[in-house]
């Protein structure tokens, strides 16, 4: 079963917060809604849900149409940001609340509590209540709650932006791990593309209610579109068509006839570095990421990224020459 998306638009008012967008969520994908605040990505995750209306498009869950479903009956599982347990029960009774509510048998709740607390790797905290719990063991209670009523959908919307660094590393790892074993069809909302690169089988990345670009992690660090995607997944150098003829007349033999082609969007492992003593660009700033260095250099009234291994070669101030290949980087849409 999947999920389609076709021409949906929604406004706030005078405000248009989607311009007719239109995506396919396969039946075992995991796809990640990416961009900035205020880009559409939550909007659009409300009205899969349910949640929110839509003013014009279709949205079909295989031959479901959706429109006149609400909520409650789509059979969706929905993970919030801010967990959204239930203080007075115990992790097992938020687990099982959504089964008791349907009026499955005691012991058949009890069982599937029990598959679900050993998927999401707690089973000795059954008994606990949510202020007894860190904040990733609550978002572990609220996955299973959500996938205790085997939902077609699991939508996930920024569910760990509020954990620290190291248990947010954690999660991801094991929220994939879950969604791969299970097989549902997944969307997470997130503004970090480090969460949407190392998750997703399929990430969109939209901008001002539209979607800019969608493609797998690969395709959109590797061969990005437009100027917006190369800026906002990773880091580039954006160089137009003269600038790039003058940092290596090579650059522009892959160049595109398209017009509308015209930047060149070059990632920081792409422009290698060696000390010359009369090259052309200054190092101005190093960044230790502890194995590779992130060097900022002053070239041409303009600063440029580059990233290389960590030798202790490069010292602030120190007159480098570049090395790029001549296939290097991406044209993009400005």
């Amino acid at each position: 079963m999947h999920l389609t998306i076709q021409d949906v638009s929604k406004f706030f008012g005078e405000f248009q917060a989607l311009h007719n967008v239109s995506l396919e969520v396969g039946s075992n994908e995991f796809v990640c809604l990416l961009g900035p605040s205020g880009c559409g990505k939550t909007t659009l995750l409300r009205i899969i849900a349910g949640l929110e209306p839509f003013d014009s498009g279709t949205l079909r869950m295989g031959e479901r149409d959706l429109r006149e479903i609400d909520a409650q009956h789509r059979g969706f599982g929905i993970v919030f940001q801010s967990y959204s347990l239930f203080p007075n029960m115990t992790v097992a009774e938020n687990i099982g609340y959504g089964l008791k509510i349907r009026k499955w048998p005691r012991d058949e709740i009890d069982a599937q509590v029990r598959e679900l607390m050993e998927l999401v790797r707690f089973p000795e905290l059954a008994a606990r209540y949510p202020h007894e719990l860190s904040g990733g063991q609550q978002q572990r209670v609220a996955i299973a709650r959500a996938l205790a009523v085997d939902p077609a959908l699991l939508l996930l919307d920024e569910p760990l932006s509020a954990l620290d660094a190291r248990v947010r590393a954690e999660m991801r790892t094991e929220i994939r791990d879950v969604q791969r074993r299970l097989g549902i069809p997944t969307i997470m909302v997130t503004h970090d593309q480090e969460e949407a690169l190392t998750m997703a089988d399929k990430i969109v990345c939209m901008k001002d209610g539209r979607i800019e670009q969608v493609g797998t992690p690969q395709e959109l660090y590797s061969a990005p579109q437009t100027r917006f995607v190369a800026d906002f997944v990773g880091i580039s150098n954006l160089l137009d068509e003269q600038t790039a003829a003058q940092l290596s007349p090579h650059l522009l033999a892959h160049k595109p006839e398209d017009a509308e082609t015209q930047l060149l969007a070059l990632r920081p492992e792409q422009i290698g570095l060696r000390p010359e003593g009369d090259g052309e660009a200054t190092v101005a700033q190093i960044t230790f990421l502890g194995n590779i260095s992130r060097i900022t250099v002053e070239w041409r009234d303009q600063h440029l990224v580059s990233e290389v291994h960590c030798d202790g070669r490069f010292q602030a101030g120190d007159r480098v020459a570049f090395e790029i290949q001549p296939d290097a980087g991406t044209w993009v849409r400005a």
